[in-house]
This record gives structure tokens, sequence and C-alpha cells, in this order.
């Protein structure tokens, strides 16, 4: 896949906050709009984030002109969304993938953003990034995170490390994943690369049968058994039995012949690691690896 790599957050940079699925809390994002501002960047927030349709922020419209605009907007260097929840994937059969094509920056979500993570990288050849959000992590953000988050989006290289192996190997492919109830949503739209990936994910509050389910849901699909070559496990919070999920993990990987290791710092948590989807990815020995393509 040829893939573009939008360009690096520096200082002085303006940041894009924008809710393409849940309701957000107003006092939170103010906190993250200061937080950003402080530190050196302008902030835009979209013109109807703070609108209320059901559990979404807004009307399909309403989230989709604002996603639009934030790449349109050549002011705008960087889009941060402010939360996940529930909406991302009502908006996918309406975007303009051209206009994001044409329009490369920075898109940064976790949770149900994964879908339009997922799909941008599908269907606009544009790198995105797993990391946090405005309302759940900026408003009090964590050193960890931070340091994660701007390194990254710096042009400086992260390393990810393992703290157990599930399946010993090696293997490389563009990085591709995330929150794996959102991915499995997915299933039944051509969102699978069609190149050889390193598959990483997480989940929350699902318990073990459902990751069970999700998990054989994918290796089901003939694309992703074709081209998955490793799985990184990252936290999967409030999932029911360790025991089980270990088991469940080694099953994956067994069934699908790949390396897999678990314990990374993808989670719903504080701490958790920035990570571009779609740069090349390197995993030797439990250590992960990128070079943007």
């Amino acid at each position: 896949m040829n893939l573009i790599k939008p360009p690096n957050l520096n200082e002085g940079d303006t940041i894009s906050i924008i809710a393409p699925a849940g309701c957000v809390e107003y006092d939170e994002i103010m906190k993250a709009q200061k937080y950003f501002e402080d530190i050196g960047f302008k902030v835009k927030l979209g013109r109807h984030l703070f609108n209320s349709y059901r559990y979404m922020s807004g009307t399909d419209e309403e989230r989709l002109e604002d996603l639009h605009n934030a790449f349109l907007d050549t002011e705008v260097k960087a889009i941060i969304c402010a939360r996940g929840g529930y909406g991302s994937i009502r908006l996918i059969k309406f975007i303009d993938f051209e206009i994001i094509r044409r329009n490369p920056k920075i898109f940064c979500g976790f949770s149900d953003i994964t879908a339009l993570s997922l799909m941008m990288v599908k269907y606009s050849d544009l790198i995105t990034f797993s990391g946090p959000m405005a309302q759940s992590d900026f408003n009090g953000i964590t050193e960890f995170t931070e340091k994660s988050f701007f390194n990254v989006m710096s042009g400086d290289n992260e390393e990810y490390f393992s703290t157990c192996t599930i399946r010993s190997g090696n293997a490389e492919g563009i990085i591709f994943g995330g929150n794996l109830s959102t991915i499995v949503s997915l299933c039944g739209i051509d969102f699978i690369p069609d190149s050889d990936f390193i598959f990483f994910t997480e989940d929350l509050n699902e318990p073990a049968y459902k990751i069970d389910k999700m998990l054989n849901q994918l290796v089901n699909m003939k694309e992703f058994r074709t081209y998955c070559k490793g799985i990184l496990f990252g936290e999967f919070l409030d999932c029911g039995d360790e025991k089980w999920l270990n088991e469940i993990f080694a099953e994956t990987a067994s069934l699908l012949n790949v390396p897999a290791y678990g314990g990374f710092k993808f989670t719903h948590g504080d701490n958790k690691q920035t990570i571009p989807i779609g740069a090349f990815g390197i995993l030797q020995d439990g250590i992960l690896s990128y070079k943007m393509i």
C-alpha cells in the first residue's frame, strides 16, 4: 500500500477538536482546549461539537460536516476526536474520502473512532493514529500518554514493548487495528488492507466469550487470514477471567499461525501509547518498531 504520511505537528499549529461519535461534556472540552493553548497550540472547535442527538454529538449530517470541514480547513494541522461512544460507523457511507486524501493531516482517536481511522487508511490512503482524545485524555493527561503522543506527532519514532509472549516469532507489515468490538462492526464492509499487516487490538467491558467470538469472526474472514502476519494484544480491561483471555489469544495466534505478544499499552486506560495505523511495522522478539511509508 502506498500510504500518505500527514505532516508533523509543531508548536503554534492549529488543532481541530471534533466529535464524530458520542455526546461531549462542555467543561471537559474546555479543559482540553486550555491544555493545548497553554502549551502553544491554537484550537478550533467543530461547529456542531456540543450538539446532541440521541446518544451522539449531533445528527449524522452535523457530525459529517465537522469532519469534512476539519480536513478542508487549511489552517488545521491535526484533528483530535473528542471521545468515542457510538456513531462513527453511521458516517462511513457518507464520507467523501477524496476530501481526506487531498488534504492529509493528523487524525487521532481510539475506541469507536477506530472505524473512521481504518476506513481512512483503506479509502483515503492516509496514515491515521490510534491515540488520546480531547475529553477522555487531554483534560488531565498523564505524563506517559503525553510523551508518547508528542513523540509520534513530531516525527520521533516510538517503540512498543510487550510484557508477555503468547506465540514467539517475528513479523513485518503495515500496522493495522484498534478497538476490537469496533473493528468487528465493520465486518461486511471491505476494510481489510490488501497487504501484509501486524494486527493490534484492545477492548473494554466485554466478557471473555465475546472476545472469543469477535476474534473468531475475524479469523473466519479469508482476507484477514491471508494478510495477518502477527498480533499485538493491548489491555482488555474489565473483560473477565485473564486466564481465559490468554487461552483465547493463544488459540487465535495458533489458528492464524502467527506470532503474538501481549501487554502493550494500547488501551482505554489512562496510560496509552499513540500508534500510527498504516505505518510499516517490524515486530522482533516482542518489540514493535515502525517506519513511515
